[in-house]
């Protein structure tokens, strides 16, 4: 995956690669704020909205127009795109920093399936192969891969006490031991 730091239309703070280390799933839709684009994100979208149940807040859509173009109207008017196209639980996105270029073939709609801490993409089509089946599966792929584990060492607490045994005083040490 090709790794972004940047705000949502709503001014919310993302980094891509913190979201998918912590074992969240993102599928992007690029689009041009047309018929066409919502048409074929579609599936992807609906795709995304069967685990609302099953996998609550961890797997994302986002809608994306990296051209930032005038003809399409400012960053606000895209959540009003969305709606109005079927998508209103979508994180929506107009900057070049959430960038098509690093997956391939361009034109839009694109969708990309990306997870994992190896920031895996799972899946990367166009136009009318975006598929809610394929886009389904590569999100249960998704689901699955390893996420990174820190590693930590586990301490264990020595604790001694003396004269043993006492009457009316004794004395407790501890020294941290790793293991």
């Amino acid at each position: 995956a090709t790794d972004f730091t940047t705000n949502d239309c709503s001014g919310n703070p993302h980094h891509l690669f913190s979201e998918l280390d912590a074992g969240n799933v993102i599928v992007i839709s690029w689009v041009m704020p047309c018929g066409p684009c919502a048409t074929h994100s579609f599936p992807a979208y609906s795709a995304v909205q069967s685990y609302a149940t099953s996998h609550p807040g961890r797997v994302h859509f986002y809608i994306a127009d990296d051209a930032i173009s005038p003809i399409y109207g400012p960053c606000s008017s895209l959540p009003a795109w969305g709606s109005s196209n079927g998508m209103p639980n979508s994180i929506f996105f107009q900057s070049a920093d959430v960038n098509m270029n690093g997956y391939g073939t361009s034109g839009m709609p694109k969708v990309v399936v990306l997870g994992g801490s190896s920031h895996t993409i799972f899946y990367n089509k166009n136009d009318s192969q975006i598929n809610f089946n394929e886009v389904q599966s590569a999100i249960n792929n998704a689901l699955a891969a390893p996420l990174a584990i820190n590693e930590q060492q586990n301490s264990k607490l020595g604790v001694i006490s003396f004269p043993n045994p006492t009457q009316n005083t004794f004395t407790i040490q501890s020294e941290n031991a790793t293991l």
